[in-house]
């Protein structure tokens, strides 16, 4: 696996870790190729940033949810489901009956609506109905997946140790510097080549940073969470149920892969004979013998 003892360790106990050059120079040369179908130029500019921007995308969605999995092309699929993330997941939740909350495609640049210095904060508000127990086995795992590199002046995330803030109620989930000056004073800034990772959990504060220089900074936010906890989960993945893409991908994934998408999983008392012909009929390009009952 390609998080290591130590990288584990280091999760355990800040609630943080950074393990470069995750992604082989093969899947990161694939993912460029998807990503520049996606946003074509902005890997161009991300070379050069002396260059005009791509005028095409300077005024960027708002929300990250326009560039959301499944994406254009197998390579970035594949990373958002790598099975070593759902691993390391599985380890911090303690079990392996997880599901993929959360991947979005992200890319901000100097003078973008999201190029601002960011309060401390911690993200479980919006992937939680209730609070991120200190129990292991609801604990969630957040991914940055970097594309891009990133240095001191390309809007790097700051993360501070959970061991600044020890027992604790984490309420209010942001404070301004002069409310709660350790927490800036003891960030750790993340810079990274590209095709590294920072992985954090939903008790772990962070806070984006503004850009010092020109240059853009393209990555991938990946969240695994327990499953069967209906309070877990940045959004459901049904509202994507009427867009193309979303169909050919589930009637091309695996079993497992599905199943990361909260997809029931064979034997499930769903599978009952109305369920199996809707299914059909819906996904008519998918194999749905693992699903039939033996």
């Amino acid at each position: 696996m390609r998080f290591t003892s130590k990288h584990i360790d280091h999760y355990r106990q800040h609630g943080y870790v950074v393990v470069e050059n995750f992604l082989t120079a093969e899947e990161l040369a694939n993912a460029h190729q998807d990503i520049e179908n996606i946003i074509p130029g902005w890997l161009e500019y991300a070379d050069n940033p002396n260059k005009p921007m791509p005028g095409h995308m300077q005024d960027p969605p708002r929300t990250r949810r326009q560039n959301r999995f499944p994406f254009a092309g197998e390579q970035l699929n594949a990373i958002t489901l790598h099975p070593d993330l759902r691993a390391f997941a599985a380890i911090n939740a303690g079990h392996n009956n997880l599901f993929c909350e959360q991947a979005d495609l992200s890319f901000k640049y100097q003078g973008h609506r999201a190029d601002r210095e960011q309060l401390m904060h911690v993200d479980y508000t919006n992937h939680t109905l209730v609070y991120p127990t200190v129990d292991q086995q609801y604990w969630q795992t957040a991914y940055l997946i970097y594309y891009t590199a990133v240095d001191e002046g390309l809007a790097p995330t700051a993360v501070c140790s959970w061991q600044h803030y020890k027992d604790e109620i984490l309420w209010p989930t942001s404070y301004k510097k002069h409310q709660r000056a350790a927490l800036y004073d003891n960030e750790i800034k993340v810079v990274a080549p590209a095709g590294s990772v920072l992985a954090y959990s939903m008790r772990t504060f962070h806070r984006g940073t503004a850009f010092k220089r020109s240059g853009v900074r393209i990555g991938e936010f990946v969240t695994y969470a327990p499953s069967d906890c209906p309070w877990l989960g940045i959004v459901g993945w049904s509202e994507q149920g009427d867009n193309q893409p979303f169909q050919a991908w589930v009637e091309k994934a695996t079993v497992e892969e599905r199943g990361l998408l909260g997809f029931p999983a064979p034997g499930d008392s769903y599978w009952n004979s109305e369920a199996l012909a809707g299914v059909a009929a819906r996904f008519p390009g998918m194999d749905l013998s693992p699903y039939k009952a033996t």
